[in-house]
């Protein structure tokens, strides 16, 4: 059972187990800012020894050289990593719910028109997913009306001017989840109609998206997507189960791998074909800033573990 330990003693566990501290009260300062667990815990791995001839009872022991300001910077390299992608993620989330509404809305322009079952697939595997889709969009229409504990005003407020909530209004109050699942469920010729969309404004030009890449990359862009949101250790994550993005890796001229195996590298990737090219190249620009920073900061061991933990590195 871990008992509790004061940030005098977090700095003598961690010295005893080699990492160098030269600055104590400045060590002290960011473990009572940033917890012990979220830091240590959190980032240690790149700078442990696995050499079994140096710690051959396999200890939490750190390489020789480690110092605390070097963990410390692999920490504010994901936290900025985070913001970064956080950032291009709402892009992309933002541009799927305006186009999804535009479609579905020019395909079936009445009132009402995402609340009727005979609006979407009549694939009875999507069935359940549409019910619930369409409940939880009847469900912020009803909303407004409640006298009290009003959770979105500003649907009341559109209602009380417009006299009815269109859908690309009610997107906006939907999750990156539930929009992922309303792609899904509506028919196929709006899916390949919404995925052209994203071709043409992509930084990839000429790479025409399916609905079947699509999903794949909604299915990337979402679980990342809460990581980010939660301060959650982002630059190891990678999903569990392959991508089935083959084709696009090969569109993209990617070697084998690069994109399937879900890491934080396959990601920024795959945002290079649903991003406009502006956005994607300063993106890109300040993320390369930021790996050069950390280049700068570690030593080039663990360097090129986070590299290769990121994807960036085979």
């Amino acid at each position: 059972m871990k008992s509790f330990a004061n940030y005098d003693e977090q700095l003598a566990i961690l010295k005893s187990r080699g990492l160098l501290v030269e600055d104590e009260a400045a060590a002290r300062r960011v473990l009572s800012r940033d917890n012990y667990y979220a830091l240590i815990d959190g980032y240690k791995e790149p700078f442990l020894e696995r050499d079994e001839t140096k710690n051959p009872y396999g200890e939490e022991l750190y390489e020789a050289g480690t110092s605390f300001q070097h963990i410390l910077a692999l920490y504010q390299f994901d936290r900025k990593l985070r913001l970064l992608l956080l950032g291009e993620l709402l892009k992309f989330e933002r541009s799927i719910k305006s186009k999804l509404a535009y479609r579905f809305s020019e395909r079936f322009p009445a009132v009402d028109s995402f609340l009727d079952n005979a609006n979407y697939s009549t694939d009875e595997v999507h069935f359940h997913e549409r019910d619930r889709i369409t409940a939880t969009l009847n469900n912020l229409i009803e909303s407004h009306k409640k006298r009290h504990r009003v959770r979105y005003p500003e649907l009341r407020e559109f209602y009380e001017k417009h006299k009815n909530l269109p859908l690309w209004v009610l997107v906006n109050f939907l999750s990156l989840g539930q929009i992922t699942n309303f792609f899904t469920v509506i028919d196929q010729d709006l899916r390949t109609r919404i995925a052209e969309d994203f071709a043409e404004d992509a930084e990839e030009r000429g790479i025409l998206l399916s609905a079947a890449e699509l999903d794949e990359i909604l299915s990337i862009a979402f679980p990342f997507r809460n990581k980010a949101a939660h301060e959650e250790v982002l630059y190891s994550f990678r999903l569990r189960s392959p991508l089935e993005l083959r084709r696009l890796e090969d569109k993209l001229h990617q070697e084998k791998g690069y994109i399937t195996r879900g890491t934080t590298a396959s990601l920024i990737k795959v945002l290079k074909v649903v991003s406009p090219p502006d956005e994607y190249e300063s993106f890109t620009r300040e993320l390369l800033e930021l790996i050069r920073g950390l280049e700068e900061a570690l030593p080039e061991g663990p360097y090129v573990k986070v590299m290769k933990e990121a994807g960036f590195r085979g």
